[in-house]
This record gives C-alpha cells, structure tokens and sequence, in this order.
C-alpha cells in the first residue's frame, strides 16, 4: 500500500499540483493541516483535499481562517502576507468551504496497513499551536501514553524522523512553505511499510504570478516574492 502524508500546504496550490505530479498514484492520503493562508489559492487546495485525501485535520490556520480571528499586529513580512491573505481567503472562500474548515477534527486516530496511525497538527497536548523541538527527550513526554505504531505532526515546516521508544514520530516538513532552507515542497511517502521523505520542486515565478492572477494588491505580491525569495523566513507562524 503506498500512503500519500502531507502536511502545510498553506494555498499553494502551485506546489501542491507539483507534489501530485510526482505522486500521481496513490492508495491513501493522509493531511495534517494547514492547507490555507499565505497562499494565493485556497478553493483549489481545498477541493484537492476533498477530492484525494483519505483522513484530514484542522491546523491552527484553518482554525483562524473558519473562525474568522483577526491576525495579531504585523511585525515582520511574514505577518503582513499572512494578515493579507487571511483577509483575502475571507473574500473568496464560501460559507461551506469554511464550514468544512471549522468541522475538521483536531486530531484523528485510525489503523491503516496493519500500523495505527495517530494524526495531529502540532502535538497531543497542544493540537493547534505547540512547537516542540526536534530531539526525543520533549516528544518522549508529549507521546506518553499513546497508543500508536506512526504518529504525524506538522506545523513547524521541517521534515522530521524520529524514533521514540516503540513509537515512528513524522514530519513530512511543508507542501507549501518549507523552512529549511530549500525552495520546494516537502512531503512523505510510506510504501510497503518503507518511509521515505521526499521533495518536489515547484516554479516560484508560476506561484508569485497567481497572487497577481487573484487579485491581490501589488504590494503585498512583492511581500511574497521577498518572503518566498528569503528561503521561507521561520518565525513562529
């Protein structure tokens, strides 16, 4: 069975058709929230998701995206693309579109392949908003007691494996915003009990030129292009 493991595509729908590309086959999807804000196209990454994935969680953007939260104060361009684009995601998507955002669960458990699979955006004890750092002595206490053979996190856009204890920790990294320095999409592939990172290259002109295509203000068009061009600057978003 070949699984599909995506996680912060983040509207970049240009990225995403990349992934799919490489992908095109497939038995299962799994998505670990996040699949709007920042970018230009929110409806095509939404019905994607509707039309491929197999199991799919809230991230903390979608959540801010469904429940209509205002953005904090802009500090750097980071905040300034993502305050626009929330702004611009309110204008274009539907109240169903948002509604399945909102109705999306924040953490799913579910056996697949013979392994139990265990689903949240950023950790079991915070599924929205927690950054845990990369090494096994933190996620040794945020898996205590859970009963999973793979668990998948995203949230913080770096791909990640780690082994803890009887438990197969994962992070496929970001479809739509990597933050480790390499302009591509970052995603995961379990194929026959094998568990692969992997990377798909995408066209940054062809994604700057759908923020124009949507209409968005030539200023916050040239935050993008500095934010993208910037390797993914990585704050805390």
């Amino acid at each position: 069975m070949r699984i599909l493991i995506l996680s912060d595509i983040h509207s970049n729908w240009t990225a995403l058709q990349a992934v799919h590309r490489q992908e095109p086959e497939f038995d299962a999807c799994l998505v670990l929230g996040d699949l709007v804000e920042f970018g230009p196209q929110p409806r095509e990454v939404i019905d994607w998701v509707r039309t491929h994935a197999t199991h799919v969680i809230r991230g903390n953007h979608d959540h801010a995206v469904a429940q209509f939260i205002r953005s904090r104060r802009e500090q750097i361009p980071w905040h300034e693309l993502r305050n626009r684009m929330r702004e611009h995601h309110w204008r274009v998507l539907g109240a169903e579109e948002l509604s399945w955002l909102a109705m999306l669960p924040l953490r799913s458990s579910f056996r697949l392949d013979g392994k139990t699979f265990h689903l949240v955006h950023a950790t079991p004890r915070d599924p929205l908003h927690e950054y845990v750092p990369d090494h096994s002595a933190v996620w040794q206490k945020r898996l205590e007691n859970l009963q999973a053979d793979l668990v998948c996190v995203g949230h913080t856009h770096r791909p990640l494996l780690l082994k803890v204890g009887t438990i197969q920790l994962l992070n496929p990294g970001s479809v739509g915003q990597s933050r480790d320095g390499l302009l591509s999409a970052s995603y995961a592939v379990l194929d026959s009990g094998h568990l692969q990172l992997k990377r798909a290259d995408f066209d940054l002109e062809e994604l700057l030129a759908e923020y124009d295509h949507g209409g968005i203000d030539p200023a916050i068009c040239e935050v993008a292009r500095e934010v993208y061009s910037a390797g993914f600057f990585n704050p805390e978003a």
